[in-house]
């Protein structure tokens, strides 16, 4: 990689185009440091659900693709008068259709120039169109949001972040997760498997083949949309995008991406996690529980702690989520 000169092209996507990018994104994907939110199975499925306007910037080094991202075009006003237009990244800027959450947003980048070839992408960008007055990022690691800032300093256009979020991780390498929870964890849980287990038989499993993924998304919506559906966020499960583009990643995924762990009593479900499973990563998305009125009972900590416990035993690297 010495002496790189990386040439970058920004041009309409047309989605007759879709699988020619699909397969230059899954050959960039192995030399990348990629998350499950820029596989190709989310970002693919992803196209299929969204309209607007979308571009794709390409980075070339030496004949080698090192660098791709989606953006979508979009424009707001100001004192709602005057338009800016915006570009987004692997987003719309439309509610309905982000409702999805892309995670740890960036371009795709080959790991070993990934820095550079950020930087080139960005400036690129920013020389591309006078009348460009916003990037929108969205959700990623402050790493990732740091570097767009750096590289935009002194720039006309502005990389705005759009949300900030707290997010935990449980590294896996200790083989039983009790060993590393706090005293006072480890107390709730003896307590709430207890209370659980004076209701009737307690069992936790995880769903894998896709027909019992695609089977259970019903069940996690009913519980998903009582719990949200007076909240001002609401529930994905009400938004026909969201449900298409689950549903989409249920059926299509050829690798058990999507996994569902599941806690019954009483052979009755009564908390789901959906989980996405990527490079021995896990990749918690989302959960449905079921609320007691004993407040000492904590379905979702029993249920978390039981699917981190699997996944080391199944000798995944890491269990993460946003808060």
């Amino acid at each position: 990689y010495k002496g790189i000169v990386i040439h970058i092209s920004i041009i309409p996507f047309n989605m007759s185009n879709k699988r020619a990018v699909s397969l230059k994104w899954l050959d960039l994907e192995k030399r990348a440091e990629s998350n499950f939110f820029l596989s190709w199975e989310w970002i693919g499925n992803w196209l299929g659900i969204i309209k607007g306007n979308v571009i794709l910037i390409e980075a070339i080094d030496n004949n080698k693709v090192v660098g791709l991202g989606f953006f979508v075009e979009k424009s707001r006003k100001i004192f709602k008068l005057f338009p800016i237009k915006q570009w987004h990244l692997h987003r719309t800027g439309e509610i309905h259709e982000d409702q999805i959450w892309i995670e740890y947003n960036d371009f795709l980048l080959d790991s070993n120039i990934s820095d550079s070839v950020r930087k080139e992408m960005v400036n690129a960008i920013c020389s591309f169109e006078p009348s460009l007055h916003e990037v929108i990022i969205g959700l990623s690691t402050s790493h990732v949001i740091n570097k767009f800032t750096e590289i935009c300093e002194n720039k006309s256009i502005r990389f705005r972040t759009l949300l900030e979020t707290l997010a935990y991780r449980a590294e896996t390498q200790e083989t039983d997760l009790k060993n590393i929870l706090s005293k006072n964890t480890r107390s709730q849980l003896k307590r709430s498997e207890k209370l659980l287990e004076q209701l009737g038989s307690l069992d936790f499993y995880v769903l894998t083949k896709t027909e019992d993924v695609e089977f259970s998304l019903e069940s996690i919506s009913n519980i998903h949309i009582e719990r949200w559906h007076r909240t001002e966020e609401g529930s994905g499960f009400t938004n026909p995008c969201f449900n298409k583009f689950h549903s989409l990643m249920a059926s299509e995924s050829k690798k058990n991406i999507a996994q569902v762990s599941v806690l019954s009593l009483n052979s009755k479900p009564i908390g789901y996690l959906l989980n996405y499973i990527y490079k021995e990563k896990v990749y918690f998305y989302l959960s449905a529980l079921t609320t007691f009125d004993e407040n000492k009972i904590k379905v979702g900590l029993t249920l978390h702690t039981k699917a981190i416990q699997h996944y080391i035993d199944k000798g995944c690297l890491l269990y993460t989520s946003d808060a």
